[in-house]
């Protein structure tokens, strides 16, 4: 039995070593978006779609960033979900600045965010449509840069990774660990690779499409049903042989998703379960066990070798606990380290992980039993597993 627990720590060693070479070949050097900003009245029109539903805490300032950016050729669009704070009143003061858009009552079978940007799409004018959320805050050259980027790359979809802005102990630990592991699981940088059609990821926060693209793979149509509808246009951009481009603004684009520990569960809760897709219970369920294995067990296994040091102080487990631990730390280190955050919050990687397995599992019992999932004052049932298609409304 002995040997046999000794294989078995060797090949998780292994694994979790060639899980950071992966990290280093798709994280590191990722690339971020240029500094020129040059903007002329000749650019295209672009239509700004901002889809918002109670969020009187951020909307005022996304809203004054928006209005501010430097690039003249723009309409903003702002699509209200019949919000029952102070947003209507917020949104309000801006009379003349925007065209404000009062949702129309939900369909059956759509998301509320992606009958929003759908209702914002067929009011837009623009040759280039950008969708971002009210909790975004631009900065005034952002939009120009990013224009730009897109016609210097012939890209049919630019979306930007923002600075998060991570005020709370709760926000500053489980959100790095979040964004490093989805990154991964899309494949990173390879979402740039056009010959790589099967790594894909949108950005809801921020997606510029040129509006024949956009058009082509059906829009917010084709993914009315999906929760998590920025990464299923990212992979329809993709599966239409089109362009995609993904790069860090950090200088461009701020977001704050979430505040408190409730948020960030019942944010990542609705998309967990959602984004698996066919057999969702089975892919929900394996990623638990996959983030379990190789994210939380390697700090068990070296928390007893640390127990067994007095006796033996050379043991396998301490010796390829720190060995897998090293590695796992080092990673989200840097990450944090990138973003802002103390180097302290990744040494609790193993709480955090905890914390989203938590999460993970409440996702997938709701959504294998059609429990749904609650979302500024909406629920969504079981998300839909049919094949994702593009689709013409």
């Amino acid at each position: 039995m002995s040997l046999v627990i000794d294989a078995l720590l060797i090949v998780q060693s292994t694994l979790v070593f060639l899980l950071a070479g992966y990290e280093y070949l798709t994280l590191m050097h990722f690339p971020t978006l240029p500094e020129n900003s040059v903007s002329t009245m000749n650019g295209p029109l672009v239509s700004i779609i901002l889809p918002v539903r109670n969020q009187a805490n951020t909307v005022s300032e996304c809203v004054t960033s928006l209005v501010a950016l430097d690039y003249p050729q723009k309409e903003i669009i702002v699509v209200d979900g019949n919000s029952t704070d102070a947003t209507q009143e917020i949104l309000k003061t801006f009379d003349g600045k925007i065209k404000l858009v009062e949702e129309e009552p939900l369909p059956q079978g759509w998301v509320g965010k992606n009958w929003a940007c759908h209702l914002g799409y067929k009011q837009a004018m623009g040759d280039l449509l950008m969708f971002t959320d009210g909790d975004s805050i631009h900065s005034h050259d952002s939009l120009a840069k990013t224009v730009n980027y897109l016609e210097f790359t012939k890209a049919d979809l630019v979306t930007l990774a923002p600075a998060a802005i991570l005020r709370t102990f709760w926000e500053k630990l489980l959100q790095p660990p979040i964004f490093w592991l989805i990154m991964m699981f899309v494949g990173g940088k390879w979402v740039n690779d056009d010959s790589k059609p099967r790594w894909a990821l949108g950005n809801g926060q921020y997606m510029l499409f040129r509006r024949e693209a956009y058009d082509k793979v059906g829009g917010h149509y084709a993914v009315r049903d999906r929760i998590s509808e920025d990464y299923s246009l990212g992979r329809l951009i993709k599966a239409n042989s089109l362009r995609l481009r993904m790069v860090t603004a950090s200088d461009s684009l701020g977001v704050r998703m979430y505040s408190s520990l409730p948020e960030i569960w019942r944010g990542w809760r609705k998309n967990f379960y959602s984004v698996s897709g066919n057999h969702p219970l089975f892919r929900a369920t394996y990623r638990l066990i996959l983030l379990f294995t190789f994210l939380v067990l390697p700090f068990i296994v070296l928390g007893y070798g640390i127990v067994l040091a007095p006796v033996i102080p050379l043991n396998i487990y301490l010796l390829t606990g720190a060995f897998m631990a090293f590695f796992l730390w080092l990673g989200l280190i840097i990450l944090d380290r990138s973003i802002r955050v103390s180097p302290l919050y990744a040494l609790l990687l193993p709480f955090a992980v905890l914390v989203y397995i938590g999460i993970g599992i409440d996702s997938t019992v709701r959504g294998a039993l059609g429990m749904g999932f609650s979302w500024k004052g909406r629920v969504y049932g079981k998300p839909i597993t049919g094949q994702l298609e593009a689709g013409v409304p």
